[in-house]
């Protein structure tokens, strides 16, 4: 018999289940990949400011060129570069795996008796609570829901909730007025299945005003995981018909040792 920290550590990697990692590997995989391509990006960017920006100055100069027509061709360029691996930076901007992401096997378990927010006119803007699970966030790209609501989202693993994020585009790419069908104040809940009241995790409130990206620590921290959690949003700030949400993540550790029980729940 194998005892001692050595003996602790056996166990623990017996244990830890072949899915479990394979999960975290991907996750670290894909961090190694985007990482490799943003390298590549800034590489290139480099090159071509170097050998176009004497050009474009001296055609600005010359009166060929307009300033405004040099920022356009810069930020084409910059952009047609960094797509992709800033897109797969949204998933990751917080420093921390996302137990909710749909890629990881995250996906909607209810979203309780909350009505979707569809008029015909915006039929083609219409996307489905899935949304709030996936990396895009661009000013339409958003659930829309009549009023308040409620969403149940099942995560990935049995999950000891220590954070979740909230998120809205930017300030500075909506006019004032569609800000106000952003998510003001909210609850979150830990829930083993659909059918329980759930496990008070925290009130909080999403501003307006900050930074698109808000980090909120959970107030009641509970000493055990959960498979599902409930987000609760009782009031936007200040839209009497319809509120966006855009992106919501769940942070904290997976309980691998009960990552088989939240498989058929």
């Amino acid at each position: 018999m194998v005892a001692g920290p050595v003996g602790v550590m056996l166990v623990s990697l017996c244990r830890y289940s072949t899915r479990d990692l394979g999960i975290e590997v991907d996750a670290l995989r894909q961090e190694v990949d985007v990482l490799k391509r943003l390298s590549k990006g800034i590489r290139i960017l480099k090159e071509e400011l170097k050998e176009n920006l004497p050009r474009l100055l001296e055609g600005m100069d010359t009166g060929v060129c307009s300033s405004s027509e040099i920022l356009s061709n810069l930020n084409d360029a910059s952009r047609k570069i960094l797509k992709d691996p800033t897109e797969f930076y949204d998933t990751t901007k917080t420093g921390q795996i996302d137990f909710a992401l749909k890629s990881l096997g995250g996906s909607i378990a209810s979203t309780r008796d909350t009505k979707d927010y569809n008029p015909s006119q915006l039929e083609t803007l219409y996307h489905p609570a899935e949304q709030i699970l996936q990396p895009c966030v661009m000013p339409g790209e958003c659930w829309a829901f009549e009023g308040s609501g409620a969403v149940v989202i099942r995560l990935i693993g049995k999950v000891s909730i220590r954070a979740v994020s909230m998120e809205h585009v930017s300030r500075d790419t909506l006019a004032a007025g569609l800000r106000k069908s952003a998510p003001k104040d909210f609850s979150v809940w830990g829930l083993d299945s659909l059918h329980e009241e759930g496990h008070f995790l925290g009130n909080f409130t999403y501003d307006i005003d900050g930074s698109p990206l808000q980090y909120f620590p959970v107030q009641e921290a509970l000493a055990k995981s959960f498979p599902l959690i409930e987000l609760k949003i009782h009031t936007n700030h200040g839209n009497p018909v319809y509120t966006c949400l855009y992106r919501f993540r769940v942070h904290g550790t997976m309980d691998h040792y009960g990552r088989h029980q939240t498989e058929g729940q």
